[in-house]
């Protein structure tokens, strides 16, 4: 039998002690490296963006199921892994929560814009970018939105985050002062400096599109779209907030995308625009929509 003396006893209490203080530190420690380190994976996300429309498949080679077409500017998250085949180097996609893969020839690879871990681009608050209160609240949609409609808020561009706040708040200052509405009429604003602008958010009803306010959301890039497209960096954040709405049940997963032309007298969202969203997944072409 060992006997330890009071002394002893309280030397081994005290070590004991430090040992656990010390083990919990170093896991402190190590959790919070470990969530910097993620951050910093996600700020370091590297994107595939089409240069030209671009089959995704479900597997490397032209033989395999085509999952998605990539519209011109689209991006997806590239995974950095590769593989050949039928003469070609097919880079490792996510595409919609599901492994595809694509021709390298025809994607540019660069830093993700605004990607965050949640897979939304940034979006920057009503309080960061100025918005003045709404006059009063219409109300929530009653259900995820069966429709997405594009619109381009004419007149001036912006690739600075300065430049593109002021406009917004012109936007909504036009709205409620000029229209008479509650609030600005967008859910959100997008600008070619690849910030989206948080406006009635996913579930406020909104006036935008006369007639869908109600079951639809409405996305304006700033500027005039009638003999140029946005540039890639709108583009991508546009596709990207569709997404983000799709993934986090926002909107609804059969939804239709429309331009604000298809159901309304008015030339937006601009001729180059206009057919371009022509390509993208869920555009269905006529007057007539479909939930």
């Amino acid at each position: 039998m060992i006997e330890f003396s009071s002394n002893a006893a309280k030397v081994y209490r005290l070590d004991f002690c430090f040992c656990v203080y010390a083990l919990w530190q170093t896991s402190v420690i190590l959790l919070v490296l470990g969530f910097l380190a993620a951050e910093r994976r996600a700020e370091a996300a590297q994107c595939a963006c089409a240069t030209t429309a671009l089959h995704v498949r479900d597997g490397p080679g032209t033989s395999h199921k085509i999952l998605h077409t990539m519209a011109v500017g689209e991006c997806l998250h590239y995974n950095g892994d590769h593989k050949d085949a039928n003469g070609y180097t097919w880079f490792h996609l996510t595409y919609n929560g599901h492994a595809g893969w694509a021709a390298n020839e025809w994607l540019h690879v660069s830093t993700c814009a605004g990607t965050h871990a949640a897979g939304c681009p940034k979006i920057i608050s009503r309080s960061e970018w100025g918005a003045r209160a709404p006059s009063h609240h219409i109300g929530n949609m009653s259900g995820k939105p069966i429709y997405v409609f594009i619109h381009h808020g004419t007149g001036a561009h912006c690739h600075d985050k300065a430049s593109c706040e002021r406009i917004v708040r012109g936007y909504q200052n036009y709205h409620m002062d000029t229209h008479g509405w509650s609030d600005i009429g967008y859910n959100f604003v997008v600008g070619e400096d690849g910030n989206a602008y948080a406006a009635r958010g996913w579930n406020e009803i909104g006036a935008h599109t006369y007639g869908y306010n109600s079951n639809g959301i409405a996305i304006c890039i700033i500027g005039d779209f009638t003999s140029r497209v946005p540039n890639d960096a709108a583009l991508h954040t546009v596709r990207q907030l569709i997404q983000c709405g799709l993934d986090h049940g926002h909107i609804s997963p059969s939804y239709t995308l429309k331009g604000h032309r298809d159901v309304g007298q008015t030339a937006c969202p601009g001729d180059a625009l206009y057919h371009l969203i022509h390509s993208w997944p869920h555009y269905k072409s006529g007057t007539q929509l479909y939930g």
